[in-house]
């Protein structure tokens, strides 16, 4: 049983580690196993994205979360991809001085993973396979354009699965239903005007418009926003390591990700593993037990490689 107590007093946001323990065997540090290592999503947390896909990896893989610290709060903290993935390679090689890394990231969590991934290697570093789950960087010029028929025969493929699997008809909430239907033909609308999706008329970008930030204090939501941002800013080299891209196989009602189609246009290495779920329900019941288990396989394969 996940001992949740430990791990949410390691995953306090008053912590001022980055490397944060998320299962049980990651905590046990007299018997040193496989150890994985997740960069958060766009919200900057480790503990609450990933609680139940590394209790699914208990025991044989120690799941250790990367999570922005408190220094989230300067102004210049999670204002590009390369300084932010730079600040955790330093702490990632300081709380692993030697030895191979396997490494991964969720959401743009996976594309600061991406160059976390160039710097360790950088540096010398062996880097197993990297574990994308569910994110990809936007200037690769391998999506389809919105205009393309192919975007909206996918699109249109895709309803049957959300209807069935989405998140919003799971929890059969209209309000909710209503509220995502309004930012998704507002972005529609944006998209018709030549903007991306979160870019704001007159320049810059604002997630508020894909997911809600009310929740968080008003320096964490700069520090989201800021992240978010780079994404845009970011453009990545092409990637000569293996690649395992988890891909929610359901995509939003008017939105698609392309996270597969993107991966393969500068990464040549990538496989790549869809997974029953939307973006968010993948890391959760019914649907993260596959997730789990192929991440797991992946890591034992690769770790048993090192020990024969």
């Amino acid at each position: 049983m996940l001992n949740t107590n430990a791990v949410f007093a390691r995953a306090s946001r008053s912590s001022e580690k980055v490397i944060l323990p998320i299962n049980d065997c990651a905590l046990n540090t007299d018997a040193p196993k496989p150890a994985f290592y997740c960069v958060h999503s766009v919200s900057g947390a480790a503990g609450t994205d990933f609680l139940d896909l590394a209790e699914r990896l208990e025991p044989a893989v120690r799941f250790y979360g990367i999570q922005a610290p408190p220094n989230m709060k300067d102004a210049e903290f999670g204002s590009s991809i390369k300084s932010i993935a730079e600040h955790y390679v330093d702490a990632l090689t300081e709380f692993q001085p030697r030895g191979p890394i396997v490494l991964g990231g969720y959401c743009i969590g996976a594309i600061v993973a991406l160059q976390m991934a160039e710097n360790l290697r950088a540096r010398g570093r062996e880097v197993g396979p990297l574990v994308v789950i569910d994110g990809a960087p936007e200037n690769t010029e391998g999506a389809l354009h919105r205009r393309a028929p192919r975007y909206w025969l996918e699109l249109a493929r895709n309803l049957p699965g959300w209807m069935i699997h989405g998140d919003l008809t799971r929890n059969r909430s209209f309000h909710l239903l209503m509220s995502s239907i309004s930012k998704n033909v507002a972005a529609i609308g944006r998209a018709m005007l030549g903007l991306r999706r979160g870019e704001k008329r007159g320049g810059g970008y604002a997630i508020d418009s894909v997911m809600n930030l009310s929740i968080y204090p008003p320096a964490h939501r700069l520090f989201i926003n800021r992240l978010f941002g780079a994404l845009f800013a970011y453009n990545p080299k092409e990637y000569s390591g293996d690649i395992v891209v988890y891909e929610a196989k359901i995509a939003p009602l008017f939105y698609l990700p392309q996270i597969a189609r993107t991966w393969r246009k500068f990464a040549p290495h990538s496989e790549i593993v869809g997974i029953v779920g939307t973006h968010i329900s993948m890391m959760h019941e019914p649907y993260v037990d596959r997730l789990a288990e192929d991440i797991r396989k992946r890591v034992l394969d690769f770790f048993s490689t090192k020990s024969g």
